[in-house]
């Protein structure tokens, strides 16, 4: 009777073994597999941010294509008043850069911003090549309108010449025409001035200034 006890026993702890392992290999399968992670998967994704620029050499080559005219002056600042009423009143010389390569001819206007409509100088059919305007000059086959400092007309340059002692800002725009103008003004007509002024302005495809200021001390 023991003996059978004894196998009894024996077969309820296989038994129970038995049992307690498909509990645990039933426990790890619910049907979902992990895969096995494919080339590149799992690796992080680096953003890699461009930026454009242009070479040094591209930079310079555009700065140098700007259209651009500078005086004796610097841009917004007071002229020598050798070239005002109260010295020589001798035009200033120019320095004319990087003019249209389409350009027939330039010009030169001069005008007080207080007085647009009484031009100080206008030039036209400035050759294109032109790159310096001399000091009291201008250059050959240039024609050149009348102007006036309030009491005498004379034929070109009429330096700034404000009245007392306020500060005046004049304005010096070099332009580049699509044509030769065929008009030849009067020296002494302020009207024949005028028109040139506006031929300009009509004819003008581009245009660059500087300004500058004069005070009557």
């Amino acid at each position: 009777m023991s003996n059978l006890k004894l196998l009894r026993g024996k077969a309820q702890a296989l038994f129970l073994l038995v049992l307690a392992t498909s509990l645990l290999v039933s426990c790890s399968r619910d049907g979902r597999e992990l895969r096995v992670a494919g080339p590149g998967q799992g690796e992080s994704i680096a953003i890699v941010t461009t930026t454009v620029e242009l070479a040094a050499n591209e930079q310079q080559d555009v700065a140098q294509e700007i259209f651009t005219v500078s005086g004796t002056w610097l841009d917004s600042g007071a002229i020598d008043p050798r070239h005002t009423c109260l010295g020589s009143n001798i035009s200033p010389s120019l320095n004319i850069s990087n003019s249209p390569a389409n350009a027939a001819s330039l010009a030169i206007t001069l005008i007080d911003l207080e007085n647009p409509e009484k031009p100080l100088w206008v030039v036209a059919n400035i050759n294109p090549t032109e790159t310096l305007i001399q000091e009291g000059a201008v250059p050959a086959e240039a024609i050149v309108g009348a102007t006036t400092n309030g009491t005498k007309v004379t034929t070109g340059y009429s330096g700034p010449c404000p009245t007392g002692s306020e500060i005046h800002e004049y304005l010096l725009v070099v332009y580049a025409l699509d044509q030769t103008l065929e008009f030849t003004p009067d020296p002494n007509s302020l009207t024949d001035s005028q028109l040139l002024f506006k031929a300009i302005q009509t004819s003008a495809f581009d245009s660059t200034e500087t300004r500058f200021f004069a005070q009557t001390t």
